[in-house]
Formats: C-alpha cells, structure tokens, sequence
C-alpha cells in the first residue's frame, strides 16, 4: 500500500481528524460558548478537512457505486484544495489574534481570514498551465505563515504553547521559502493535470507533522488562558473590577519594597464612599451596587496604568500611585471628586457620589520597614475625614 493510495490517505486523516476534535473538545470544556478564538480555529480545522476532502473528490479515486464522488477535475481540484488551505490558515490566525483579547471590525476579518486565498485563487487560475503555479502557491503560504508567525510571537510571552507554534511556523516558512527559490530559479514544466492531484510523500509528511504541532500547541495555550482567567477571577472583585484585598496583598507588598528599594516616592489613598448606607437603605442594595460601579469606572478612567486600585472592603476601596508624591495623589483625589460631581450614577439614578479618604506618601513614615506601618496610619487619617464627609486628610505624626 502506497503513501499516496486514497485508501492509506483516509487512514492517516481519519485518526488525525479524531484526534484534533478530541484536543478541541477538551479544551472546549470550561471555556463556554463565547470564546470566539476557539469558533475560530475550529472553523480553520474544518477548512483543512475540506482541503484533504478534495483531493479524493476526483474522477478515477473512487471506483464503482462510488465514481460519483470524482467532482473535481485535477485542475479544479488544485485550486480549490490550495485556497482551501490559507482559508484555513487564514482563520487559525484570526483564532490566535484573538487570544490576545482584541476584537476588530467584520471587515478586518475577512481581509486577514479570506482576502489571501481570494488574491491566490483568482492569480492561480491565470498561471494555471504556466511554469509558475507552484512559485505563486508557496510564496501565498510563506505571507500568509509569516502574518500569523508575527500575532504569535506577541504571544509567546503570554503563552507556552506558544513556542510549539513557532517552530512549525519556521518549518513551513523554510520549506516553502526554499520551494520558492528553487522553483523559480529552475521552473518546471507547466502540471498537464492528466490525473488526479494527489499529495507527495514530502508534503502529506510536512502537513501531518506541522498540523499535529500547532493542534497540540493551541491546545496547550486555551488550557493557559482558562488557567489564567481563573486566577484572574481569584484576584478580581467581580462588581467593580478592582483587586480584591486577596489578590493586591503581595502586589501592594512588592510595590512597597521597589519604592523603598529605589528610594522613589509612592502615596496611598484609603476611600470610603460618604453616606453609602443611606443609599442602600432608601434605594436598595441594586442602586448600592450601581453606584459601587460608577466609582470604580470613572477611577479607572482616571487613575495611571501603573496605579493600583483595590476593593479593600464594602465601600472602602485603596489606591497606590507608584512613583508619586503626596501632593500629585492629592491633585488626583481633586480630580476624582470634581468628575464625580458632574456625573449622576445613571440616568435613572440621579445621585452624586462622595467621599472621604486618609492619604499618605512613603515619605511621611520616613524609613518604616512594614507597609502596614503606613496603611494604618492612612486609615486613621480616613477616620477623621468621615467625621466631616466629603474631604481628604493627609496622615499626621498622631497617625503614627
């Protein structure tokens, strides 16, 4: 039985077929239904069973009950099967800009996932009896591979399995690259497509190795992002979006010891909402939560990249300015209260948000070794706001 024979070729994509839903499904598990990165790659599965499915759907494969079957000539055959596959690298590659967690418009996508192979199938239908048909398909795949090598090696950091998708990139850009090359310095007799186009020893091996690779290797990396999204979860208050007092401890302790390392200045501000019981109790707990909301958006609206915002408990919530001074932390707190004034709650909840905070920088406890050092005294000083509301103390030697 020969590499080549129709029959050994169902018997290597069967198995591979099973295996790769079977990679899929498991990762499936967990991720839901919205994970448009994993509708992605398995619409690029798809489009690569269709692309092996052509080529046994050719006059002189089947044989007997099932001659029916031959629906492409060769020619055809070739062309569809070859736009087929950057269709299907196409969407694996949407698939991957997607695990960045980025989105873009409708168009963007069927420029990346299906513009190629549109461009490859109209100019392989004119080159089709020339010399260099063959050029034209492996230059398509090496940009089409070198696009989706570039969102990958933005991913690399992020993800491990990233890496496994490397280095079949790399394989096919070399082999297709090198054909490129050889091609078209000695070009070859134009394909008289007199009998069905089927896949050499060399490219069927290629195919099966790289397609086994990078199935395995995004496998690996969906398993990182569910693992990653779960220890966001753990971190993350899930009304307001800030840390949770759980996950910003060992961040807020490292902050520190960077701050005491470079001798470079950090504040931190304690915040308590004013009157939020009263807004609980005559609103509900729904018009708490909304408002709960709105100060959390309109802080991260706000507040720096590099700044550090957490749900200390309730209605107290704890901002860390890195590389900041008492009196630049203080220039944002008026910020925040004038932005708060403007802006109702909602539409349907016309109220204004207050409140009252302790503020302190690193250099108001001198050379304390403890964070916890500054943040009681910060909240001493946020004790003392809350007797008059809707104002901002700084920490005081009695603080301390």
């Amino acid at each position: 039985m020969l590499l080549n024979d129709p029959v050994t070729l169902l018997l290597i994509i069967t198995p591979f077929g099973l295996m790769t839903m079977l990679l899929l499904c498991l990762s499936y598990v967990g991720l839901g239904k919205g994970n448009s990165s994993l509708h992605w790659w398995i619409a690029g599965d798809l489009l690569l069973a269709a692309y092996r499915l052509v080529a046994l759907m050719q006059p002189g494969i089947a044989a007997g009950a099932l001659s029916w079957l031959g629906l492409f000539p060769p020619a055809v055959a070739f062309v569809a099967g070859t736009a087929l596959l950057l269709m299907a690298i196409g969407s694996h590659t949407l698939a991957l800009y997607h695990l960045m967690e980025r989105s873009d418009s409708r168009g963007w996508h069927l420029k990346i996932g299906f513009g190629p192979a549109l461009l490859y199938g109209v100019v392989a239908v004119i080159a089709l009896h020339g010399s260099y048909l063959i050029p034209w398909f492996s230059l398509a795949i090496s940009l089409t591979i070198a696009l989706q090598l570039n969102i990958t090696l933005q991913l690399r950091k992020r993800y491990r399995g990233a890496w496994g998708l490397l280095a079949g990139q790399s394989a096919l850009i070399l082999f297709h690259g090198w054909t490129l090359i050889v091609l078209t310095l000695h070009p070859i007799p134009p394909l008289p497509f007199d009998r069905p186009d089927l896949p050499s020893i060399n490219a069927l091996f290629m195919d099966f190795m790289v397609s086994f690779l990078f199935t395995l290797s995004y496998a690996l990396m969906l398993q990182e992002q569910l693992r990653q999204h779960v220890q966001q979860l753990s971190i993350t208050d899930t009304l307001t979006g800030a840390l949770n007092r759980r996950g910003a401890a060992p961040i807020l302790n490292r902050e520190w010891a960077q701050a005491a390392e470079q001798r470079s200045p950090m504040a931190v501000a304690m915040i308590d909402l004013d009157h939020f019981k009263a807004i609980n109790d005559q609103y509900g707990h729904a018009a708490g939560d909304a408002a709960l909301q709105a100060f959390s958006d309109t802080v991260n609206r706000l507040k720096r990249q590099s700044d550090i915002f957490v749900r200390w408990g309730g209605e107290e919530f704890l901002l860390l300015f890195p590389h900041t001074d008492i009196q630049q932390a203080q220039n944002f707190m008026a910020r925040l209260r004038d932005t708060l004034r403007r802006a109702p709650v909602s539409p349907t909840l016309p109220l204004h948000i207050g409140f009252s905070a302790g503020l302190a920088d690193s250099g108001t406890i001198g050379s304390a070794p403890q964070f916890e050092v500054l943040l009681k005294a910060v909240d001493k000083a946020l004790y003392r706001a809350k007797r008059q509301r809707d104002r901002v103390e700084r920490v005081e030697t009695v603080d301390l």
